[in-house]
């Protein structure tokens, strides 16, 4: 009799777990709490992983239509490559332009090195992240994991394979099945001058990369004859992109907080990785405004968002110096932008 009181009360409680799971489901998406409503589906389509709290509860059409009114870029400008002009030894450059940076911002943390990279802790009303510096933008390249289209492999295994200095996390990737491998990357892939990867039914592609001049360059839509004379050394697909030519591209409003990477360029050519940690009780997250924002402060000219969430995770001399949100750590990716001796 004991016995079947105890099945009974279980029985009852995991029914009235999986009736309060539906009647919140209904609640989020059909109910009155349409900015609660909003912000999940920004979230949810910002990361491969989680995209399917938004795709299983509601058709393309409701998402495209969320989107669009959360969206917080401005996509109405073209970058201007000619206005980059890359130092010869832009180490010097870099020096005098960190010091500049360092009185203004005295309480953030630095640490610089021989090898021309310089480490700053970046902390924010919600959130702390790592924004690395390297000086000469040859020395950045696009890695990929060594078993693409078949799985995918933590930023620290790309970083050793290639013998790099270190790398952040760099484009999306396909996750249909909901495993998170990092098998396939989003939109398409060009490293050392030849594609390696182009997703099937895409015509035109964001772009995110470096061309034989060493600029990063940045779009949020080329097609293939654009690509191919844009003389790309190494480029994967992701965005937005955030500043163009010195020019901000986020507006206030729509945004909403998560782990983000993201990369830039300086005037002088230096490059700029960011990652900011979030889902996490000591930093929530970052949106767009705040990475843009960053961004300005320490004199980005062009500036690209990179895949966030989970993914985001930033290496140095082969150790990981954020704090992944993932529970089992370092996430699987296809892509990263890799710094070289």
């Amino acid at each position: 009799m004991k016995h079947n009181i105890i099945f009974y009360l279980l029985h009852f409680i995991i029914c009235m777990l999986i009736f309060l799971s539906f009647f919140s489901i209904l609640l989020i998406y059909h109910g009155p709490f349409v900015k609660l409503k909003y912000n999940i589906v920004a979230m949810s389509m910002s990361t491969n992983r989680n995209k399917f709290f938004a795709t299983w509860f509601l058709s393309k059409g409701e998402i495209d239509n969320i989107l669009a009114k959360t969206n917080s870029v401005v996509k109405d400008d073209k970058e201007n490559l000619s206005n980059i002009k890359v130092q010869k030894d832009n180490s010097v450059q870099s020096d005098s332009t960190n010091k500049v940076l360092e009185s203004q911002n005295s309480k953030e943390t630095q640490v610089k090195d021989i090898t021309g990279i310089n480490i700053i802790d970046i902390t924010g009303k919600n959130f702390k992240g790592k924004l690395m510096e390297v000086s000469d933008p040859s020395k950045v390249t696009v890695g990929l994991a060594p078993k693409l289209g078949q799985v995918g492999a933590p930023l620290s295994e790309i970083v050793n394979i290639y013998k790099a200095i270190g790398g952040i996390n760099a484009g999306g990737f396909l996750d249909d099945n909901l495993t998170g491998t990092g098998a396939d990357p989003n939109g398409i892939v060009i490293e050392n001058g030849k594609i390696k990867f182009m997703q099937n039914g895409l015509k035109t592609f964001s772009v995110i990369g470096f061309n034989k001049d060493n600029i990063l360059t940045i779009s949020n839509s080329m097609n293939l004859d654009q690509i191919n004379n844009s003389n790309l050394r190494c480029a994967i697909s992701f965005g937005p992109a955030l500043i163009l030519n010195g020019k901000p591209l986020v507006k206030e409003g729509g945004t909403y907080l998560a782990p983000r990477s993201a990369i830039a360029q300086r005037k002088d050519g230096t490059i700029l990785l960011l990652v900011i940690d979030g889902r996490q009780s000591y930093s929530a997250g970052a949106n767009y405004m705040d990475i843009q924002n960053i961004f300005l402060k320490y004199g980005a000219y062009n500036a690209a968002n990179l895949d966030g969430g989970s993914s985001t995770t930033l290496n140095y001399q082969s150790k990981t110096i954020n704090r992944p949100c993932d529970i089992t750590g370092e996430r699987s990716i296809a892509s990263a932008f890799l710094i070289m001796p």
